[in-house]
């Protein structure tokens, strides 16, 4: 499993969706198991990696599964039972 968090430089909104996945993760005890990245598209190549998967905004979270994509969420941080659901935890 795997989160991929699509974000820009000073962003607020990206750095509180980063840290409430994170705070959630920890409390689950599932940090380790969960692979996280963040791919900030400042740059060309996370905006090219952004175009290829339709990201259109920011903060965007992706969870995946191998190659399949289990959940999404644009423009804000998942709830809590949304997050746990697509983690199955």
């Amino acid at each position: 499993m795997e989160m991929v968090f699509f974000v820009k430089e000073n962003c607020e909104a990206c750095n509180n969706a980063k840290d409430k996945v994170s705070f959630f993760l920890d409390k689950w005890g599932v940090a380790d198991s969960i692979a996280t990245s963040a791919i900030n598209v400042d740059t060309e190549d996370g905006l090219v990696e952004a175009a290829m998967l339709g990201v259109a905004d920011v903060p965007t979270i992706i969870v995946r599964d191998g190659d399949d994509e289990v959940a999404r969420w644009g423009r804000k941080a998942p709830q809590s039972d949304e997050l746990k659901a697509a983690l199955g935890v």
